[in-house]
């Protein structure tokens, strides 16, 4: 997915609300907005909207001096999403489709960004409403039929706490299926988005292969990912990528790919021809 002139003032609101989270200081946060400022301008159009937010983020953490300025607020989100876990797994167990209640719960984790939005609403309130709600894009018997012909599958996560909703989703797979699955986090850490740190924390790592893409981009950005991740990318049969980010940097990719996530801005949303909050599966 291309950027959009749309996109510039998005860009600038996270940078000056990264920049208030990294340091209080008004100076270092003038400076790095005059920064975002100038480069916004060089950097082509032809971009997708993560690796344009990867220069901004460089920005505000060069100039702040802080190179994980949501450090506390992904131990909260894992701290939250990890009480919730029981709630979880009774509401998968008793359900008539384990698996469907599963992919669902797992787009609604996907709430948890601090990239285009400054909080998420109430966990239980969007799970509540994600167990209600239908899919707006429905590709779930798609992703059944291909799960079941898979013998190596490659999971693309996204954001901390989500990462906990992930792990009962690939519980879940696990038990449905008989495959391969490999957990892909970001090498460092940029916005909320989850690391191997991050990864251990909720215990996923117990239950699955967990390695970095080799990138600190917010997305999945293949040019700059290691030669580990690309061979298993070419490889695997089937790829779950969570999350908008995933999306705006595969959209243009192969069809193995099957996008779970939240719609949170209006240009996504218009290209999938959904509402902003819709709950997306989605097989291009």
């Amino acid at each position: 997915m291309k950027t959009y002139l749309d996109c510039i003032p998005c860009f600038l609101n996270q940078a000056l609300r990264a920049t208030r989270i990294a340091t209080s200081d008004e100076a270092i946060q003038r400076k790095t907005m005059d920064l975002v400022l100038q480069i916004l301008p060089t950097l082509p159009l032809e971009s997708t909207p993560p690796e344009i937010a990867l220069e901004v983020y460089k920005i505000v953490y060069y100039t702040t001096a802080n190179h994980d300025p949501y450090a506390e607020i992904k131990r909260e989100s894992n701290q939250l999403a990890l009480s919730l876990y029981p709630k979880l797994k009774n509401i998968i167990e008793t359900s008539l489709d384990p698996l469907l209640t599963t992919c669902k719960l797992s787009i609604a984790g996907n709430c948890i960004d601090f990239g285009p939005q400054e909080q998420y609403g109430d966990l239980e309130t969007e799970i509540a409403s994600a167990l209600e709600s239908p899919l707006a894009i429905d590709f779930f018997e798609k992703f059944k039929k291909t799960m079941e012909a898979s013998s190596q599958v490659l999971y693309l996560g996204d954001n901390a706490g989500e990462i906990l909703f992930d792990k009962i989703m690939i519980e879940q797979l696990n038990r449905d299926y008989n495959t391969h699955i490999t957990y892909v986090v970001r090498d460092k850490p940029i916005i909320n988005d989850a690391t191997m740190e991050d990864a251990i924390a909720v215990g996923l790592t117990d239950i699955v292969d967990v390695i970095s893409n080799g990138s600190i981009a917010p997305a999945t950005v293949l040019n700059q990912c290691s030669e580990q991740f690309l061979k298993l990318f070419e490889a695997s049969d089937l790829i779950i990528a969570k999350g908008q980010g995933n999306y705006e940097s595969l959209s243009n990719e192969n069809s193995k790919i099957f996008f779970f996530l939240k719609a949170k801005c209006a240009l996504v949303a218009n290209q999938l021809n959904a509402k902003i909050g819709d709950m997306i599966l989605l097989n291009q």
